[in-house]
C-alpha cells in the first residue's frame, strides 16, 4: 500500500505545471542571455503552447 502513495506522490510531481514552466523560463533566459535568438524565441513560443493547452 505503501508502494501505491509513493507512485501518486511521483505522478502528481510529474504532472505539476510548475516544473515544465520553470525549466522552459530558465532556458528562455538563459537563452537570451547568451544572445541565442532562435532559441530564445523557441522556449517563449514553448511557454506560450504550454499556456494555451490549458496544461496550466
Amino acid at each position: 500500500m505503501q508502494e501505491l502513495t509513493a507512485a501518486r506522490r511521483a505522478r502528481s510531481l510529474a504532472t505539476e505545471p510548475l516544473l515544465p514552466v520553470a525549466a522552459l523560463a530558465l532556458l528562455a533566459v538563459a537563452a537570451a542571455a547568451l544572445n541565442a535568438t532562435v532559441m530564445c524565441w523557441a522556449s517563449v513560443g514553448a511557454l506560450a503552447g504550454f499556456a494555451l493547452s490549458g496544461s496550466v
